[in-house]
């Protein structure tokens, strides 16, 4: 009775047979690091006070995707006010658009976003940062229809971050 080994060496000497080598566990990718980008962040924000509405789907960054979804993307702005110590006031475009099938639907999802953020009395902060006001640059409008009879919608929001030492 022969005695049962683990040792693929040891087994190839019994059975008279190779065995295949183990293959390498592989690491997952490295998760990319989190934005340090004072936009990236007031932009990022911005997009998580959207999801926090609930609508008909969630927010992404860049261009609209298949089938009913919101998009928002910078537009171009420039600093509005630089002080003496250098902070900054920036009061960013973030461009943003819609598709649905619905009109209906996709003009109230993006008045909700328009009248809600413009309302707010409290915005997000970090560290060397912080949102002081968000107002309408331009307020939700039709653009187009796709060939697939979806509606497409888009809007501006003036999102005035201020650029701050960190230690103020």
């Amino acid at each position: 009775m022969s005695e049962m080994t683990e040792n693929p060496i040891d087994e190839q000497q019994e059975t008279g047979q190779e065995t295949e080598p183990a293959t390498p566990v592989q690491d997952d990718p490295p998760t990319p690091p989190a934005s340090t980008s004072i936009i990236n962040l007031a932009v990022e924000a911005v997009m998580n006070m959207i999801d926090g509405l609930n609508l008909f789907a969630s927010i992404t960054r860049g261009a609209l995707g298949i089938g009913n979804s919101l998009c928002c993307e910078i537009a171009p702005s420039v600093p509005e006010a630089v002080f003496m110590d250098k902070n900054y006031y920036i009061p960013l475009t973030l461009a943003l658009n819609g598709k649905h099938d619905n009109l209906q639907t996709l003009s109230d999802a993006l008045n909700t976003i328009v009248d809600t953020l413009t309302r707010q009395k409290t915005y997000t902060d970090g560290n060397g940062w912080e949102i002081v006001d968000i107002t309408s640059g331009n307020l939700p409008r039709v653009i187009g229809r796709e060939d697939n009879n979806s509606w497409i919608m888009a809007c501006d929001l003036v999102v005035k971050i201020y650029r701050k030492d960190e230690e103020t």
